[in-house]
């Protein structure tokens, strides 16, 4: 269960800073502190380290900024900050090692790649390495070029996945020594405009949120080789709301620790839906799909253990949380609305 004491939320947002609150086992949610950081949408911790590290979301030179952070008194030194690679960075991951962050720039479509010094912060005023994607897809106002959207790290660690809205791909890289090599190619069918994905807990798929054409696609992996291949897809959305689906634009997706459900939120409808992993991954079967509780649900998460899932509504300046039914992934909201300036990405962390 939710320890009150020690469970926190980073808040990542537009022009307000990152955000640190308290939560409770109700889903009751606290002010803790503020990190300085301008327009700071994607956030990771390291948590041995106690280091943050924020993409500063801005055009048409996006920057990436970190800072020591303690929970406990909310004191962070944020350091000068560095140029990301390109322009609206809107993702990051770090490496397991502590060795690299590695950046999704999604208006100029590169990913940059960066090294950590021994505290855990990035080095240097530039990125060690800069790739360029290339190429466009069938949707001339969402497609015109590439969009790096999305950066993961595979589960052994030697493999970076970039998801790029753009072009219909995602473009898979062989991390060694500091630096990124082009290995293999998901694709995916024109107009899907991918944007998220999450690895199932065997290592053995991924499900990939497309944001264009509102759908999941059960994609295999084979970590050994670093290769993938897009599967069957569900619709994101409600059945009556289907006929609908190019006016929504789906945003998180996230996979419940137990691997047994499945979560995406949908923004302009304002909800999340749910759903159950069969078949141990190769299948996905819809649960239900609930509103919200807040405009443009830009990010959902779930806490470690499960039991309550928050979703950062950036339109309506609310974090609103749920409790998850352990046995079915139902969702009901508890606790009260949180405010927040422009919400967009949520992480839980320990104190």
């Amino acid at each position: 269960m939710v320890d009150s004491a020690n469970s926190y939320l980073l808040v990542g947002s537009y022009g307000v800073g990152i955000h640190c609150l308290r939560y409770a086992a109700d889903g009751t949610l606290s002010p803790v502190s503020v990190v300085d950081i301008a327009d700071p949408s994607y956030v990771v911790y390291d948590d041995a380290r106690g280091v943050l590290t924020a993409v500063v979301e801005q055009e048409p030179d996006g920057r990436v900024a970190s800072a020591r952070f303690s929970v406990a008194d909310g004191s962070s030194d944020v350091r000068d900050q560095t140029a990301s690679g390109g322009a609206a960075p809107c993702h990051l991951a770090s490496h397991p090692d502590g060795t690299a962050l590695f950046v999704a720039n999604y208006t100029s479509g590169t990913v940059g790649v960066f090294p950590l010094d021994a505290e855990g912060r990035v080095t240097g005023t530039e990125p060690a390495q800069v790739i360029q994607h290339s190429g466009s897809g069938p949707r001339a106002d969402r497609q015109e070029g590439p969009h790096a959207h999305q950066v993961v790290v595979s589960p052994s660690g030697r493999w970076v996945l970039a998801v790029d809205l753009g072009t219909d791909s995602v473009y898979v890289y062989e991390y060694s020594a500091g630096r990124l090599a082009a290995h293999s190619v998901v694709a995916l069918p024109g107009g899907s405009g991918p944007r998220h994905l999450a690895f199932h807990g065997s290592g053995r798929y991924f499900y990939l949120l497309n944001e264009v054409s509102c759908t999941v696609a059960v994609c295999s992996w084979d970590e050994a080789a670093g290769t993938g291949e897009a599967g069957p897809e569900v619709q994101s959305r409600a059945e009556a709301d289907r006929g609908k689906s190019d006016r929504t634009w789906c945003a998180a997706i996230r996979v419940s620790a137990d691997d047994r459900f499945l979560y995406v939120s949908n923004r302009i409808d304002d909800t999340i839906a749910v759903f159950s992993i069969d078949s141990d991954g190769a299948a996905l079967e819809p649960v239900e799909v609930v509103p919200a509780g807040g405009a443009w649900p830009r990010d959902i998460v779930l806490s470690p253990d499960g039991t309550l899932l928050f979703s950062a509504n950036q339109h309506s300046d609310l974090i609103t949380v749920f409790r998850v039914d352990a046995g079915t992934g139902r969702l009901t909201p508890v606790g009260t609305p949180y405010s927040v300036k422009s919400p967009a990405s949520l992480l839980p962390i320990a104190g």
